[in-house]
């Protein structure tokens, strides 16, 4: 054979065209309770504090009127959008048709945005209105905040942090019967599985390592993201909070795409298009925690 021939080697190329792993679907944002709007902000509740009824200790007495305290927090709309284009050229250089693929992969950025979103309303200064006053900022409650030293000096998730979460909820008055949830990375699920006091349990152990999963933990409902930030001091913030203590709230369609051909570009070649419209707000300062873990 000629020591040329190899010129003549062919090449096939797959036809198949697929995403890489990611995250495709919103985990975080489903979970908030949701609300629609329009114009540029929007008024998520009404909340009217609790009060104290009066003890009578004398007879016809003027009645005490009393005045609750009210908040109302305002969520505002982030937009969000990404545009793919392909021309038959590239389809051709492909020998493949990516255009679904290219829209799995549009919606997937957006979802992404939308858990991005959730998760940067945990903790972010929120405006609200109190009895009435102009708009003020709001900062997360530092009583809220379960620090890293709980359960073990400058230490990752353990039961200890979720069992003091569970105490500041309790000591809010948050109904037990309300579901939990904690949005967790994968260093934390690792924490956690390795704690004694969840692999000691022959009934849990079992359960925890056939299915990957840590949920009904506490009456906990675990998700795991990668997309939890660090604070100052590169400590993970981990929410635990209840679905009403967060809103999601839409504007329009909230996620819309489109697929369409661009005759105003040579070649003619078509365009996927996706945008959206959303915005995420702490709704009840009483239902939303921090636990903060190293990673160290």
């Amino acid at each position: 054979m000629s020591a040329n021939s190899t010129a003549f080697y062919s090449q096939q190329y797959a036809t198949a065209v697929e995403l890489l792993a990611q995250q495709e679907r919103p985990l975080v944002a489903p979970l908030f309770s949701p609300m629609t709007a329009t114009g540029k902000s929007a008024t998520v509740v009404n909340f009217i504090d609790a009060f104290e009824a009066d003890e009578r200790t004398t007879l016809y007495d003027r009645k005490a009127l009393g005045e609750p305290n009210h908040t109302r927090p305002y969520v505002y709309p982030r937009h969000f959008d990404k545009a793919i284009a392909f021309d038959s050229i590239e389809q051709m250089q492909m020998n493949a048709n990516p255009q679904s693929e290219y829209v799995r992969g549009v919606v997937a950025a957006i979802n992404r945005k939308m858990d991005a979103e959730a998760i940067a309303a945990f903790f972010r200064d929120r405006n609200v209105d109190t009895n009435n006053s102009a708009t003020a900022s709001s900062s997360f409650p530092s009583a809220n905040q379960v620090t890293v030293s709980v359960g073990g000096t400058t230490s990752g998730l353990n039961v200890e942090k979720l069992q003091t979460a569970w105490r500041l909820a309790r000591e809010n008055y948050v109904d037990p019967m309300e579901q939990a949830y904690c949005v967790i990375s994968p260093k934390q699920e690792q924490n956690l599985m390795n704690e004694i006091e969840v692999t000691s349990g022959d009934f849990f152990k079992g359960q925890t390592l056939a299915t990957m999963s840590l949920d009904g933990f506490l009456k906990i409902k675990f998700i795991v993201s990668n997309l939890l930030a660090t604070d100052s001091s590169g400590y993970r913030r981990v929410p635990f909070f209840f679905a009403r203590g967060m809103s999601f709230c839409t504007w329009g369609a909230g996620l819309e795409t489109s697929v369409k051909q661009r005759t105003d570009l040579r070649g003619e070649p078509w365009e996927v298009y996706g945008q959206g419209h959303f915005g995420a707000v702490r709704r009840d300062d009483k239902r939303v925690f921090e636990i903060q873990c190293s990673e160290s």
